[in-house]
This record gives C-alpha cells, sequence and structure tokens, in this order.
C-alpha cells in the first residue's frame, strides 16, 4: 500500500513537472509588431535603424503604435542583426501613423511631425523630438516641442526631409485624414530643438507647383538644397509619376522654386512607396508601393536626382537573392551611405489589410 501511494505521488510530481515545463516553453518575438505607416530613420554612428509608431492593421482592431525599436546593424554588414525594444523616458507621443521622421546625426535626435491618431483621423500637427535616439550619449527621451508662429494644418502622409547644415526641417503636401492633399510647404526652424526655439514658416515658392498629394516620396541634397519629390496620389485617389524639384528648399539662400524634372522611362504610377538618396552619387533609390496594378516590389534608381549634374534618368534594378521581399506599401526604407546599402522593414504585403514585419536589405543600393 505504502508503495502504491509513494507510486502515485512521483507519478504526480512528475506530471506536473512536465506540465510546468510545457507552459515554459512559448516563443517570444523581441522585433517589432507588423505594421504600417509607421517611420524609420537611420543612424549612422551605430548602424542602428531606429523605428516609431505606425498602424496595427486595416480594420484598426487594436490601436495604434507609440513604441520605439531600434534594429542592431540594420545594413547587414558585420555583426548579426538584432530587434531591441527602446524603453524611453518621458512622456510618449499619441500613438500614430502616417506621420514624418527626420533625424539629426549630429546630435542623436529623431523628429517626428503630425500623422493620423485613428485609422486614419483626426490628425494632430504636434513635434516631438527623442534625445538620445541611438542610446549612446544616455537613455532616449521624448520631449514635445513648442514652435513659434502659425503651423501647418494637422495632416497624415506628408513628407519632411532634414537639412544637417541649418537645423531645417521642410514639410510638404499629405492629406487632411478625410479627403483632401495638399502641396504647400513649411518650414520648421531649429527643428531639433536646439540652438533657439523652434518656429514654424510657410514657403511660398514660384513656379508651378506639383499637384495636390499624399503618400509621395521625397529625399534632400544638403549640398545643393534641393528636395526630389516622387509620385503618391493626387486628390481623388489619381496616382502619379512625375517628379519634382524644389529649390532652396530649406527657405534659405534665395526664392524656392519649384520645377517639374524632365525624365526618360518613369516607374509606374503610384503611392506609398519608399525613397532613399545616395548623397555621393545623387542617386534616389525607390522601392516598391501601390499602383493600379496591385503593390510591388521593384526597386528604382534615378541618376542625377537633384537635376544639376547632367540629364535624369530612371533605370529599374535587377536584384538576385532569396527569397525577395513581398510587394509592399506604407513601410519604411533608410539608407547607409558607407554600405550602399537600404533597408526595409514592415508596411502593408500582398494584402492591404493585414501587415507584415519582415526587414531585408538590398547590396549595392544605389546600382553601382
Amino acid at each position: 500500500m505504502k508503495r502504491t501511494i509513494t507510486g502515485s505521488i512521483l507519478t504526480g510530481l512528475v506530471v506536473l513537472l512536465q506540465l510546468q515545463a510545457a507552459r515554459a516553453q512559448q516563443w517570444l518575438s523581441r522585433g517589432p509588431a507588423p505594421r504600417s505607416a509607421h517611420t524609420a530613420v537611420f543612424d549612422p554612428a551605430t548602424k542602428k535603424m531606429i523605428v516609431f509608431g505606425g498602424i496595427p492593421d486595416a480594420y484598426l482592431t487594436s490601436t495604434n503604435f507609440n513604441d520605439v525599436f531600434w534594429l542592431q546593424n540594420a545594413s547587414g554588414v558585420g555583426r548579426a542583426e538584432g530587434w531591441q525594444p527602446v524603453n524611453a523616458a518621458g512622456v510618449r507621443p499619441a500613438a500614430r501613423g502616417g506621420h514624418t521622421a527626420v533625424y539629426d546625426a549630429a546630435n542623436g535626435r529623431m523628429i517626428v511631425f503630425g500623422g493620423g491618431l485613428g485609422r486614419t483621423s483626426p490628425c494632430v500637427n504636434d513635434v516631438w523630438v527623442l534625445s538620445n535616439a541611438n542610446g549612446v550619449a544616455g537613455t532616449p527621451l521624448w520631449q514635445r516641442l513648442s514652435p513659434s508662429g502659425t503651423p501647418p494644418a494637422p495632416r497624415n502622409l506628408a513628407n519632411a526631409v532634414y537639412d544637417p547644415n541649418t537645423n531645417r526641417m521642410t514639410v510638404f503636401g499629405g492629406n487632411d485624414c478625410f479627403s483632401s492633399s495638399y502641396n504647400d510647404v513649411w518650414v520648421l526652424s531649429n527643428a531639433n530643438g536646439l540652438g533657439g526655439t523652434p518656429a514654424w514658416s510657410q514657403l511660398l515658392p514660384s513656379g508651378t507647383a506639383p499637384s495636390t498629394r499624399a503618400a509621395s516620396t521625397s529625399t534632400y541634397d544638403p549640398a545643393s538644397n534641393i528636395m526630389t519629390t516622387f509620385g503618391g496620389a493626387a486628390t481623388g485617389s489619381i496616382l502619379q509619376n512625375d517628379t519634382w524639384l524644389l529649390s532652396n528648399a530649406n527657405g534659405l539662400g534665395g526664392t524656392p522654386v519649384w520645377t517639374q524634372l524632365s525624365t526618360s522611362t518613369p516607374p509606374a504610377p503610384r503611392s506609398a512607396q519608399s525613397a532613399v538618396y545616395d548623397p555621393t552619387s545623387d542617386r534616389m533609390v525607390m522601392y516598391g508601393g501601390s499602383t493600379s496594378a496591385g503593390l510591388m516590389s521593384d526597386v528604382w534608381v534615378l541618376s542625377n536626382a537633384n537635376g544639376i549634374g547632367g540629364p535624369s534618368i530612371w533605370t529599374q534594378l535587377s536584384p538576385g537573392g532569396f527569397p525577395p521581399p513581398a510587394p509592399r506599401c506604407f513601410h519604411s526604407a533608410v539608407y547607409d551611405p558607407a554600405a550602399n546599402a537600404m533597408t526595409i522593414f514592415g508596411g502593408f504585403g500582398d494584402s492591404l489589410q493585414i501587415p507584415i514585419n519582415d526587414s531585408f536589405v538590398l547590396t549595392h543600393a544605389n546600382g553601382e
């Protein structure tokens, strides 16, 4: 009888330990949850891709994100990659998607503007800075800026570029979160919150402006102070494949002027693509987006992207590698000029309802 009782107790303990072990076995995700309409910037000193916010799904069955993640070694050269959540101090910005973000590499500051707090609306026009965004100088810290001047109207799906030489952020276009889009241009001086009070001012460029549009892409050449803008969806969801230059884009050096760039064999009209810029070769690299034929996974390079060095020519690249990225839109992309590598993350994949959270690196991204 004692043996039977003892055996039963031992058997029960074994079963209990097995159950506890089984309960302890679980997969833990260290990367960002699937998302679209987020932002990402690249820190050249640490090779980190810094991701903020985004939309979880088309139906918004859960709230938007206001989290921050680092992708270590984002350009894929050297040590292994890895995602790391960032526990930033301070009050976080409201969760959002369709915002913009630019990066001040010299001071390690990410500057976030606007976006939509719901699936799209309501829109906001607030400005936030994440200091120590790369984690090198201390714990990252959120701070809301209070710029002087009249701000842009609240919007999402706008473009923003940053001039590190003058600490100015230029914002173009976007949507009012309902049915109207913009083609206005705004500059935020002292954009990183250092060196003086940030101030908004509207630029009034001469020349014929691009049509009102949202979900286009813009890159910036600090050497020539020229912003290059491609594509997007005009009011009425009319897709575009035109290319535009804005000279004196930071509002200094003379009157800003819009000029449509004459290019050969442009990509198909699209919106929600990504674009990065290589200042050494003056090339814009564009990936993916949404066209009338569906989502794309094509890669295009625009030579002489600032319109100065000669004819501006679009060339489609044919990258190798397996498996290739799935077609997507509303993803993010960053560029490492030292490695000539473009890294993409997330976005809407094959379905415009369900986002993804994979990342890919394109080597020799500028086509050279």
